[in-house]
């Protein structure tokens, strides 16, 4: 039997070569960068986002660093363009074998720069909204998955709740996500009449169209809002559940929103993008690309899976009733 001491030095050098062959090991993995547009703990969106990139790319050996431009909070020029030379001082240093890039201003601030450059890295968007014409995409090097808001599934399950409803007024804030939705809603064939579109960038901007259009509408359609400040002179950020409430409790009109969050922020029901089914889609494509696909190999086009969602604490305020069949269809409802 060995002396405790040369047992200790034997398990000790025995650890050591454990240690630097699994060093080794992963050193050899491809890596995978994950540059994001927004925040790490933005609930329903890039945690759904992150959720559906593991388990696209489960089965496979890599290494995963994510970056996070956090420019959904920080909304200056200066800020997103630094942003985006943080996410290339890091794409330099790790040497990626493939870059996933959520959100538009992770195309615009960062992705954009390297569309038609020799992989690797190979490049795959999600989260898209704008037409990927706008940067450069698809490329040899670039494929990915386009975001498309359900506007007119989401109006069409409104007005099984809400007959009634004809005259509608579409509200955001003013931002990259929001100016291509605006314009892909302007495309299509709705069953409603679509009074006005309105971006407003502070708080009084806000009351002041929803005042503009009383009496004139039957419901408002949301997207995000998420950038409307306090004041000109004060750029404080308002949440989206004051912003919302502010329909429920002084204007009582039924609102239908085309995003992530909706119900949870107070809309009565809408039917959204699953981010999770975004990120999921990207993860897949980046999982085939690692095991020898290319770019090309994929189409570029939206996912397809969407979520009811309802605000039953909403509608209860409103005086309006959800029939039993809709909330039992809903993957969202809060009470």
């Amino acid at each position: 039997m060995m002396p405790p001491r040369q047992l200790g030095l034997f398990f000790r050098a025995l650890l050591t070569i454990i240690f630097l062959q699994a060093t080794s090991l992963r050193a050899q993995m491809p890596t995978v960068l994950v540059v994001h547009s927004y925040h790490a703990e933005q609930q329903e969106h890039v945690v759904e986002m992150d959720k559906g990139i593991d388990e696209g790319l489960a089965g496979s050996n890599y290494q995963r660093h994510s970056f996070y431009m956090d420019s959904k909070r920080q909304t200056s020029e200066d800020w997103k363009r630094s942003a985006g030379k943080k996410a290339a001082e890091m794409l330099a240093r790790l040497q990626p074998q493939v870059v996933i890039t959520m959100d538009d201003n992770a195309q615009q601030y960062f992705a954009k720069h390297y569309a038609g450059q020799p992989g690797p890295p190979w490049f795959v968007f999600s989260g898209v909204n704008n037409e990927p014409s706008v940067y450069g995409f698809p490329a040899a090097n670039v494929t990915g998955v386009l975001e498309r808001p359900n506007v007119l599934e989401s109006i069409e399950l409104l007005r099984k709740i809400q007959p009634q409803v004809q005259n509608l007024l579409i509200m955001a804030d003013k931002s990259e996500t929001t100016d291509p939705l605006i314009a892909y809603c302007k495309t299509l064939d709705l069953p409603v009449n679509i009074v006005g579109y309105a971006q407003p960038l502070t708080l009084e901007d806000w009351r002041n169209t929803l005042e503009q259009f009383r009496g004139k509408i039957d419901a408002v359609g949301l997207y995000v809002a998420r950038t409307v400040t306090r004041s000109a002179s004060d750029p404080t950020k308002v949440p989206e559940q004051e912003l919302i409430r502010l329909i429920n409790e002084d204007y009582r009109l039924p609102t239908v929103g085309f995003f992530d969050s909706a119900a949870e922020s107070g809309v009565l029901c809408g039917v959204s993008v699953s981010m999770k089914e975004q990120g999921l889609a990207a993860g897949r494509i980046a999982k085939a690309i690692l095991a020898g696909k290319r770019p090309p190999d994929f189409a570029v086009q939206p996912t397809d899976h969407g979520r009811i969602q309802l605000n039953l604490g909403t509608a209860e305020r409103l005086g309006i009733r959800i029939p039993y069949g809709i909330i039992a269809r809903a993957e969202v409802v809060i009470r």
